[in-house]
């Protein structure tokens, strides 16, 4: 053999030796098993990520802790002689329970939360200013009933003024003035409705029911942390005048609500401040005042079990 078929025989050997060798194989199957592996194992944690959620809402504990709450509100309805609505939501999960949840009742001052929240939507866009100067118009606002605009009227009063008495006071001028900013109550009403619940509703007879409101306080709730505006609407709230229905003794200084009273119609909704704050929205038609101390008995009931049965 020549010189020159030594070295082709010798090349030749080991291109084959190369491409044939065990270790391509064994590199190969080290990566199909590393890539087998890695599948059950980011399954195992995805699957461990999840348990403890439904772990927390979806303990026996828990279940057994919202069936109290759920007995409770029906049993309680079941002694109001009328119509009533009722709406609790646990601000730690979200889990919400109703009673008569989706009647509609004429919504009263209880309305004046949405407006001013609106009024604080407008302001933030740029459509409103706070020191802007809202001029009494006596013929469109004028209006008897709650607030203390009524006793001494005044030309004009500045948007957050009214803004505070609409929810403090609950102003039924104030509330009008407020009103004007939309080109009157019944523009008012649609950008309401249409906003926070996507309906429209009968102008003459605006009407809400526990579900909705509670839908209302949970957006409030939920943003007054990066909404300053929404947060004076809470401090707003927390300050009012009326010191009844959901502002019981047992509550005191721990709920932020807002009540609504027209004829039979006695209805408050609040956000009370447990340990674990809850969403309580109450809606009642019954005999003259009867809703009042119902609204106080079944916020006693609740604030109770909520704060002294809750699961650690």
């Amino acid at each position: 053999m020549t010189l020159y078929g030594m070295i082709f025989s010798i090349c030749f050997f080991l291109i084959v030796s190369f491409f044939f060798s065990t270790h391509t194989v064994d590199y190969a199957n080290e990566t199909e098993t590393s890539e087998k592996m890695s599948v059950p194992i980011k399954t195992a944690s995805s699957s461990t990520d999840k348990k403890p959620k439904p772990k927390e809402t979806e303990s026996p504990e828990l279940t057994a802790f919202y069936h109290k709450i759920e007995q409770t509100m029906t049993a309680t309805a079941k002694n109001f002689n009328g119509d009533v609505g009722i709406t609790y939501v646990d601000l730690t999960t979200g889990k919400q329970i109703s009673v008569n949840g989706t009647k509609e009742f004429y919504s009263a001052s209880t309305i004046k939360v949405p407006l001013a929240m609106m009024v604080a939507d407008k302001v933030q866009a740029g459509g409103l200013k706070w020191d802007d100067q809202l001029t009494f118009n006596e013929k469109e606002d004028y209006e008897d009933g709650t607030g203390i605009i009524i006793n001494d009227i005044q030309p004009t009063y500045s948007l957050r003024t009214l803004q505070e008495y609409n929810i403090i006071y609950s102003d039924n001028i104030a509330k009008n003035m407020l009103y004007d900013t939309f080109g009157g109550d019944v523009e008012a009403k649609k950008a309401l409705y249409a906003h926070f619940f996507q309906k429209e509703t009968d102008w003459d007879d605006a009407k809400l029911t526990s579900e909705d409101a509670a839908k209302i306080l949970k957006i409030l709730y939920e943003e007054k942390s990066t909404n300053q505006e929404y947060q004076k609407i809470y401090e707003y709230m927390k300050n009012t005048v009326f010191h009844e229905r959901m502002d019981t003794p047992t509550t005191s200084g721990k709920v932020a609500h807002k009540i609504g009273s027209y004829a039979g119609f006695l209805h408050d909704i609040g956000i009370l401040e447990t340990e674990h704050p809850f969403i309580l929205t109450v809606f009642t038609n019954g005999q003259t005042d009867a809703g009042i101390p119902f609204i106080s008995t079944i916020t006693d009931q609740l604030w109770t079990i909520q704060n002294n049965e809750y699961p650690k």
